[in-house]
């Protein structure tokens, strides 16, 4: 979740954990259920045994590549990857002919909302090969249900993983999907609920003090439990990791670390952090960063020696700070989505994001310093991921985002192979599914996405999808198409 301002929190979070329709109002139909698409419309006829044969398989984990190997497909999981004139084809199976393909494991997304709203079409991950989504603060129980139901097999969708409703101080910046913590007993409490509900993480958020902080990360490790988020805004990043926050979102670095470098004084780094809008105090603290300042490379070796994973989400960094919200409102993606979900979107509470004219070049510049400092931190060995902080729209839309975020990925300094790692072997890694996910091998879950032409060598062409394959169901290219036909017709409808 952006570093947001109270108005653009409560107007974009709060919207995005939306209450799903009860029970007794649901209808269903052929497709659609409580908003949501059906996945037994669109179940590709044929055995559940998949065989996609002769293709050049991608390894996430070391960048290589597997040529004309053949990936068998049962009961949901892969069983088998090896050479095609090593696999005997079972005259049951249903074969797909991958030569001159390259398969992918399904990308994921790790900083999304609103995965329990009704008017976010999750298909539409789907048919962007984006079969994993981590929600980063949501109304718990939807959270719960949309999982049970994605599991169950009735609606199509990625893999939910969640949080639920995240920890701040007092007063909580975003109430309707927070718990508000503002003491170590209170902090304690939190998260042993979280934890006996399953949470895949405990989230921290802006109003978290160093005490509390403590507590939760203390607490979480004894519940086996990863503590993610931001990094509190009254706490530098290297005090922040020191006390065990292991999952940072967005840019690490606060005013309050330029005040401990002595780079600004109390009262200015004050001014910055009562600043109500998140692209302002970012342009204000990024102008005065010395990326070739010494403290930063002590920063980012301490990132890397403590195994802390970061998820910069720099296509809503860029959407925020340059304020794309006008010019992506008639974008083409807009086409599956409901006409209130995009104005809601581009409603008039996102006004506080765009930045005096003063400091323009500074959040223009400061937008380069991120994405510099993300390559910096890749090159040291940090783990980088793959989250978008969406959906929005445009290009946040949901599914889409993602491959915009591998595209900025690039565009920071990572290798393609590198940022297709960050959006699979690398992201399973930091949900702790690696054993489940994120690399094409015998026994992980059979989630894949056959395209065109070798994301590593140029990452636009992991978008280039010639089918998907979600829990071991094969949805081909005429299927993708047919299926976002008809989520184009059900935005039209509900428009």
């Amino acid at each position: 979740m952006k570093r947001r301002s109270f108005l653009a929190d409560v107007g974009r979070l709060a919207a995005m954990s939306a209450v799903v329709p009860s029970a007794e109002h649901l209808v269903l139909r052929p497709q659609w259920e409580d908003g949501t698409y059906q996945l037994a419309r669109h179940r590709e006829p044929g055995n559940p045994l998949l065989v996609i044969q002769g293709g050049a398989v991608a390894d996430t984990r070391s960048g290589g590549v597997l040529q004309n190997h053949t990936v068998v497909v049962d009961g949901g999981r892969i069983t088998r990857v090896a050479p095609t004139n090593e696999v005997a084809t079972p005259s049951q199976a249903e074969v797909v002919d991958a030569r001159g393909r390259w398969v992918i494991p399904g990308l994921i997304d790790m900083h999304v909302h609103g995965a329990s709203r009704p008017d976010v079409p999750l298909a539409l991950y789907v048919a962007n090969g984006v079969t994993s989504i981590r929600d980063l603060g949501g109304q718990l129980t939807l959270l719960r249900r949309v999982r049970q139901r994605v599991e169950s097999g009735n609606v199509l969708g990625p893999r939910v993983f969640f949080v639920g409703p995240i920890l701040d101080g007092d007063p909580a910046m975003a109430p309707s999907i927070s718990i508000m913590v503002d003491t170590p007993a209170r902090a304690v409490s939190a998260v042993n609920f979280l934890a006996d509900q399953d949470v895949d993480a405990i989230k921290v958020y802006n109003g978290i003090g160093a005490p509390v902080l403590q507590a939760i990360v203390r607490t979480a490790r004894r519940r086996h439990v990863p503590v993610v988020g931001h990094v509190p805004k009254g706490i530098t990043a290297s005090r922040a990791v020191e006390i065990g926050l292991r999952g940072i979102e967005h840019s690490p670095i606060r005013a309050a670390d330029l005040e401990a470098w002595g780079v600004l004084t109390g009262n200015e780094a004050e001014k910055i952090r009562i600043s109500p809008s998140v692209t302002a105090r970012e342009a204000m603290v990024w102008r005065h960063v010395d990326l070739k300042a010494p403290q930063i490379a002590t920063l980012i070796a301490q990132l890397a020696s403590a195994r802390v994973t970061l998820d910069p989400t720099l296509s809503i960094d860029e959407f925020d700070s340059l304020f794309l919200y006008s010019t992506q409102g008639s974008h083409s993606n807009n086409r599956f989505l409901k006409r209130s979900f995009v104005d809601e979107v581009l409603g008039a509470e996102h006004e506080i994001l765009k930045v005096p004219n003063e400091l323009e070049a500074a959040a223009a510049s400061g937008i380069e310093k991120r994405r510099a400092f993300i390559g910096m931190c890749h090159r040291a060995g940090v783990r980088i991921v793959a989250g978008t902080d969406g959906p929005g729209v445009g290009t946040l839309a949901p599914g889409f985002g993602l491959h915009r975020e591998l595209a900025l990925l690039v565009a920071a300094g990572l290798a393609p192979a590198d940022a297709l790692r960050a959006a699979t072997f690398d992201a399973a890694t930091a949900l702790g599914q690696e054993r489940n996910l994120g690399v094409i091998e015998e026994g992980k879950l059979a989630d894949l996405v056959i395209v065109r032409a070798d994301p590593r060598s140029n990452i636009a062409n992991a978008s280039q999808i010639e089918a998907v394959v979600v829990r071991g169901r094969l949805l081909s290219r005429p299927t993708l198409d047919a299926m976002l036909g008809e989520l184009e017709a059900e935005a039209s409808r509900g428009n």
